[in-house]
């Protein structure tokens, strides 16, 4: 079952994670890892602790906010991850152009209270 393209939200390329949707099975494919030192968090066995990449770690924070979507087809497990690739001028409008498209096909007002406004409060409190 292949994702649905409901979202405004880009992805990036699904990616193929295992061959096999056994639980067992994805625990061997799993790369062996480096004992951490005893007591320090996050080191190696050496007790040196591991450089910091900056684009990891923006990477962590917006699997964060939006997970990526995982699926699986044919007994295989793929993901996709939203994309961290910067919008460029054009993207930007054809996502405005869409959005409009997608309020429109709602019948959403722009004003007063309707529907969409009601199902959408819980999300912009939040924001």
């Amino acid at each position: 079952m292949t994702p649905t393209n409901t979202s405004l939200v880009k992805y990036d390329n699904p990616k193929l994670v295992s061959r096999s949707t056994d639980p067992k099975a994805q625990r061997k494919q799993k790369s062996p890892q480096q004992s951490p030192a005893p007591g320090v968090p996050g080191s190696t066995r050496d007790g040196r602790l591991p450089p910091i990449d900056a684009k990891n770690q923006a990477e962590d924070i917006l699997n964060s906010i939006l997970p990526p979507r995982e699926w699986t087809e044919s007994g295989q497990l793929w993901v996709q991850q939203v994309s961290s690739t910067p919008a460029t001028r054009l993207d930007v409008l054809n996502l405005q152009e869409q959005l409009d498209i997608r309020l429109q096909q709602r019948q959403a007002r722009e004003t007063g209270i309707c529907q969409l406004d009601v199902s959408c409060t819980p999300v912009f409190d939040t924001i």
